[in-house]
């Protein structure tokens, strides 16, 4: 395989018409100039430049490899000019992988709002709870909902929301609502995670805490959707707060046993060695970190 290193000093040569002045334009001394030019030449199979006491010219076939190592260096500086440019200004491809229930409520408005802001950008997203998995078949960053499990990638932290308990007003009026954690399990409750087990909600105001477990009458993986059966009077349920903001003030939704919460929720976006994100992933993550510490408290739609 050529090596550039070897195209950059031969062109050096040929313009300067001297070893000598093409290691002083590089940096290298006369005899690793000559030692460059010599390896390119077995590599070719053809004399390149001609070498006398006074000068040096080149071969006709010399010539006709010159242009073609122009061509090749001011694609090279093209493609580095380009590369500089996203480093200033973020363009290019970016690879997103989000979590199911909070693409549309959460994270869809603020990807729109990302693509207002830089142009340049175009993003090519998919829904999956295999975030994870699929950064390892070319997507550059997953939005992930806490706690992680180990791995050899790197997490930032986007953000975090608290968790209440929550139900449908026709459903309270019909058949009330639980006042202390002791009555919780004699109504329909809704679980988010793996519908196959038990689930368990944490509950703390203060420094007091109690532990609810308990089989749900509907469980799901999404939030969105766990959202939509609390809507629709399957049961209480624990949602992040600033997901039911909109219920609450429209009388959709209320609030049960307010003053407890009923854990938190932490959102990561996962990549990998971060030495070698580019700027527009960087920016990117940059930009949800900030968004999410303001839009937690975002109305969805």
């Amino acid at each position: 395989m050529l090596d550039f290193g070897d195209l950059t000093v031969f062109a050096k040569v040929v313009e300067t018409e001297s070893f000598t002045r093409a290691g002083h334009h590089l940096g290298m001394p006369k005899s690793s100039v000559s030692r460059r030019i010599t390896r390119l030449e077995q590599h070719l199979n053809t004399q390149l430049l001609r070498r006398n006491t006074r000068a040096v010219t080149v071969t006709e076939d010399g010539a006709l490899f010159f242009q073609y190592c122009l061509r090749s260096i001011g694609v090279l500086k093209d493609g580095e000019r380009a590369l500089q440019s996203q480093q200033r200004y973020p363009q290019g491809i970016i690879r997103v992988v989000l979590p199911h229930g909070l693409s549309q409520s959460l994270l869809g408005p603020m990807l729109a709002e990302f693509l207002a802001l830089y142009p340049e950008v175009r993003l090519l997203t998919m829904v999956s709870d295999e975030g994870i998995a699929l950064l390892r078949n070319g997507f550059d960053v997953a939005i992930e909902v806490g706690p992680l499990a180990s791995s050899d990638l790197v997490a930032t932290r986007l953000g975090g929301a608290e968790c209440g308990l929550f139900c449908a007003h026709d459903l309270a009026e019909r058949m009330g609502t639980p006042q202390t954690q002791v009555e919780l399990p004699r109504f329909d409750l809704l679980g988010l995670g793996a519908v196959d087990r038990r689930h368990r909600w944490t509950l703390q105001r203060g420094d007091e805490e109690a532990v609810v477990e308990f089989a749900a009458r509907f469980a799901t993986n999404d939030l969105a959707m766990l959202r939509q059966a609390t809507l629709a009077g399957l049961g209480i349920a624990s949602l992040p707060a600033f997901l039911c903001k909109r219920d609450l003030a429209e009388g959709r939704l209320m609030e049960v046993m307010p003053g407890w919460n009923s854990g938190w929720i932490d959102y990561f976006a996962v990549f990998s060695d971060p030495k070698t994100v580019p700027v527009r992933v960087r920016t990117l993550i940059d930009f949800l970190v900030e968004r999410l510490r303001r839009g937690l408290s975002w109305d969805p739609g």
